[in-house]
Order: structure tokens, then C-alpha cells, then sequence
């Protein structure tokens, strides 16, 4: 089967961000889809809302994506955030050997209670379509330390003690992103849906969470099909959209 992802590979040694890279690339013309941006560093690498994203050169795989899932209306968007969320966590389980990868919603991969991943999906909207999308990756893979402020980071290279080829890694990580792609393009949606919600950190576990100045006991129970995280509690159905709610995995 020829594989649409990474059929064009774009490598740079230091760019302010890979997502800005494919987004300029995207203004000036039409790449094909499955263009792979990847960056040896990043000086202004971004994660959700204001967040950031620390790496050192070389340690790591920092990569941006375009895709073109005219397909997909927008109401269901966040299907592509799962697909690379699952993608990522696969990659990581197979080239880890280990089951303790987990995805903490909305778009961080983690290993047990410490964080080795991140996505972050960009889409433009023309009408009820969504006309290009930019998935941006940024996985930990060689580095060993890491900035104290940053609370909780792992790398492949800590969990195994085994360094990796970044190149290795990206094209296991871009064939899982093939099948994915497929599935949804092929509108399997549910097995999409049903494999995201098992995967999820914490999935029918009772954990800890705080919304605003309020810390409560819960259960995940679903995503609903916009995104939003729901949350039992007690009897009640509580439902938090991104930014809203905070695990609290140490406590």
C-alpha cells in the first residue's frame, strides 16, 4: 500500500516552530498531502493555548503535518486530534515495549504520570469543510534532562535506557498516522472513537480533578463528539470543555 504521510519530508535545523513553517508553506501554495515538516530545534515550539514546548537539538522529534480532510465537516474536527493522539501513543508503546503509554486528554501523550508527548491540531475552515489541517508532534525521545520548571517530562530514552534514531521513530509514527487516517477517511469513526476512550489516562478510574477553586472525585465516562471531556461524579454528569478542568495526578 503506498503510504500518503511523509511522502514529502521538509527538514530544517532550526526553525521558531514547525506548525508556522507548514502553515507559510500552506499561504503560498498547495503541498502535497502527507508533507512531514521536521526541525533538528525549535525556538518557539507551542503546545495548547499558551503553553510551550522545551527540547534540545537533535533529542528529539519535532514535526509538523499537513493534511487535506475535506471529508470531514468541521462539527467533527476533533476526530483528527484522535487519530494523531492515538498514532503517537502506538508508536511509543511498540518502540517502548510497554502498555503503560496513555493519551491525557485533550492532546498530551503520557507514560505512567509523566508526560513524553504532545499534539496540537491547526485546521482552516472554508464553509462546512475543513480545508487543510496542520498536526503538529512533539515527541521526547533522547533527552535526559529537562528544564525544572517543566512538571512532569519523560523520554523514550529514560523508560528504555536505549537510544533511538529520530528517523526510525518518525516513520513508524507516520505509517500509524496512515492507518488512522485511513480509518477515519474510510468513516470508521466508532472504532476511532471506542479506541480513544480506552486509552484515555485515568478511564474508568476514580482520580482527582479541579475546575476553577473547586477539587472533586470523578470517573471519565466519554468524549463527547466536540471534544469535551465527561466526567462522572457522583451521580452527575459533569462535561469541561479544553481549558476547563485540570488533572491532579499527584495529589
Amino acid at each position: 500500500m503506498k503510504h500518503l504521510v511523509n511522502n514529502s519530508l521538509l527538514e530544517f535545523e532550526n526553525v521558531g516552530s514547525t506548525n508556522k513553517v507548514a502553515a507559510k508553506i500552506l499561504a503560498a501554495g498547495k503541498p502535497v498531502e502527507g508533507t512531514v515538516i521536521i526541525t533538528q530545534f525549535q525556538s518557539q515550539g507551542v503546545g495548547l493555548g499558551t503553553n510551550t514546548w522545551e527540547s534540545q537539538p537533535g533529542k528529539n522529534l519535532l514535526m509538523s503535518l499537513i493534511l487535506y480532510p475535506t471529508f470531514l465537516e468541521p462539527a467533527r474536527q476533533f476526530l483528527l486530534h484522535k487519530i494523531s493522539s492515538l498514532a503517537v501513543m502506538d508508536t511509543v508503546r511498540v518502540l517502548t515495549q510497554t502498555e503503560e503509554i496513555t493519551i491525557k486528554w485533550p492532546n498530551d501523550i503520557y507514560a505512567g504520570n509523566k508526560k513524553i508527548a504532545g499534539t496540537l491540531t491547526n485546521n482552516i475552515i472554508a464553509g462546512n469543510l475543513i480545508k487543510s489541517s496542520v498536526v503538529g508532534i512533539g515527541l521526547n525521545i533522547n533527552q535526559v534532562t529537562f528544564s525544572e520548571n517543566l512538571p512532569n517530562p519523560v523520554s523514550m530514552k529514560m523508560i528504555t535506557g536505549k537510544t533511538f534514531e529520530v528517523k526510525k521513530v518518525l516513520n513508524l509514527l507516520c505509517e500509524k498516522i496512515d492507518h488512522y487516517y485511513d480509518l477515519l477517511k474510510n468513516n470508521q469513526v466508532q472504532l476511532i472513537d471506542d479506541l480513544y476512550l480506552k486509552s484515555l489516562l485515568n478511564y474508568q478510574v476514580d482520580a482527582n480533578y479541579k475546575t476553577g477553586d473547586e477539587v472533586f472525585s470523578g470517573r471519565i465516562f466519554n468524549v463527547s463528539e466536540y471534544g469535551k471531556l465527561q466526567i462522572m461524579h457522583g451521580s452527575r454528569l459533569r462535561e469541561f470543555d479544553i481549558k476547563e478542568i485540570e488533572y491532579l495526578l499527584f495529589g
